[in-house]
């Protein structure tokens, strides 16, 4: 099967048909209790395993040049290049940055993305870069608490050793933290580590769409030109894969490059349709979190 070619520009996914029957197949064969008959619920939905292998041949195949740096290597571990069953790599979902914001809100399949960033513009809601490390501990504990969660189980504020991190936090109308974001930065390359809200909270909906933007906005500034999420998108839910359509992700079966191997083509060239992807060989270049937006850009904590 040929491999599809990556559209940026659109909120549409060819595979979405083939992706939710693999969702649905790989729950029922997750929630099957005993492992013999976890093999007896993959062999009886044909359909569903008939969907799982189309999106393994069908799409397109980014290659990750992550560093070898603490930053490359956090990011490599996301997706255990060692594993030869990759389920860790498709499908993830992966966006592409462009050269600025604007850009990046242009056009109809951005209108939704605006439009709930005006309303939380609106609703008195305020995005910034955090870097002070008490400060950003403070706002973590404060956000945890709203979801009745301990901090360490909403963001690692403290990484590894050399490990370069971007955190962005959003604050209500009073002035307190009640959505943040983690990322890990590497070169042009960077994984969203977490993306969490104060559920409760009554601009629940529209702070994540904020939080994402400014998200992107900081990325940008940071010369980055490809965000990905860690995590298959066949364990994420029905309201994260529609909240990456709405932001522009798009799935792919990421290959994590050894450190210091070149890839064949930039993730800037990734939406041309090449003649190497009809052949099934890799297609494009780019940069996983490891927790998710809302924990929900990817597999949840």
């Amino acid at each position: 099967m040929a491999r599809t070619a990556l559209d940026w520009t659109s909120s549409d996914w060819p595979c979405e048909a083939d992706l939710e029957r693999a969702v649905g197949y790989v729950a029922a064969v997750r929630g099957t209790g005993s492992p013999v008959a976890r093999v007896r619920a993959a062999a009886r939905d044909r359909a569903g395993l008939r969907s799982l292998l189309t999106l393994a041949a069908g799409l397109p195949v980014v290659e990750a040049d992550f560093s070898a740096s603490p930053s490359g290597q956090e990011l490599r571990s996301w997706f255990r290049p060692d594993r030869r069953v990759p389920v860790d790599r498709v499908p993830v979902a992966l966006l592409r940055l462009p050269a600025t914001p604007a850009e990046y809100l242009r056009g109809r399949p951005r209108q939704a993305l605006r439009t709930n960033v005006t309303r939380a513009a609106q609703a008195g809601l305020t995005a910034e870069v955090m870097t002070d490390g008490p400060e950003l501990r403070g706002c973590v504990a404060a956000v945890a608490a709203l979801r009745g969660q301990e901090p360490d189980r909403v963001l690692r504020a403290e990484g590894h050793p050399g490990v370069r991190q971007l955190f962005v936090v959003v604050r209500d109308r009073a002035g307190d933290p009640v959505a943040l974001s983690e990322s890990v930065v590497d070169g042009r390359w960077a994984g969203l580590g977490a993306l969490v809200i104060a559920l409760g909270h009554p601009d629940n909906q529209v702070m994540r769409y904020l939080l994402h933007v400014e998200t992107v906005k900081a990325l940008m500034a940071e010369g980055v030109q490809a965000l990905t999420v860690g995590g298959s998108m066949l364990l994420t839910s029905t309201g994260t894969r529609y909240f990456q359509r709405r932001t522009g992700y798009q799935p792919v079966w990421l290959r994590p490059l050894p450190p210091g191997r070149a890839p064949r083509r930039s993730v800037a060239d990734a939406g041309a349709a090449p003649a190497a992807a009809a052949a099934g060989r890799s297609t494009a270049a780019a940069p996983r979190p490891r927790s998710g937006t809302d924990q929900e850009l990817s597999t949840a904590r």
